[in-house]
């Protein structure tokens, strides 16, 4: 409906595993771009977004960290982001995640000037990372509110972004997405 008091289920909602992701050193949008993609002038001032994905989890023997965040864009590591801290991941380790990310519109501003104000969480099985590292909030400083973005633009995604450090092949797969018009 998108009317100023729906909250309505998007496309997509997952009915089948995506591809694992490797992760890098730089953020990785978790499934292909064109699951979460937002139709030209989508947004508007308070329009609000809510993604929620499980997530699959994979490290090999290496140690090394994650950093997890949500992103607007057309792709991996895009302008308008927000990451949590590094946080140290236990080796050798298969096992679920839960993530839970929102996106506001701020202001639309003049032309392409309009801001959005994202934020979110995820809490991984305990074995996942040091548990003195749960959960893991985004973004890590406070400030929510991210670069400009063009809302005329009908091909940006909300995604879910990750990275390691270290050499260690880590792994995640999406194993259910579902997106939410809130209002």
């Amino acid at each position: 409906m998108d009317g100023p008091f729906y909250r309505d289920l998007r496309a997509p909602v997952s009915i089948i595993d995506e591809s694992a992701i490797t992760l890098a050193t730089t953020q990785k949008a978790l499934w292909p771009v064109a699951r979460t993609i937002l139709p030209a002038n989508a947004w508007y001032v308070g329009k609000t977004y809510k993604i929620t994905a499980a997530l699959k989890l994979v490290t090999d023997g290496t140690a090394g960290n994650y950093v997890f965040g949500m992103g607007y864009g057309a792709g991996d590591a895009p302008a308008v982001i927000v990451i949590s801290a590094s946080r140290a991941a236990v080796v050798s380790f298969t096992g679920l995640a839960i993530m839970e990310g929102y996106a506001t519109c701020r202001s639309l501003g003049v032309g392409t000037a309009a801001t959005l104000s994202m934020w979110g969480i995820i809490v991984p099985e305990l074995g996942a990372v040091l548990s003195t590292n749960q959960p893991i909030l985004f973004p890590t400083a406070g400030t929510t509110v991210v670069s400009t973005f063009d809302p005329t633009v009908g091909t940006n995604a909300l995604t879910f972004q990750a990275q390691r450090s270290g050499a260690g092949v880590y792994t995640i797969t999406t194993v259910g997405l579902f997106m939410e018009a809130l209002n």
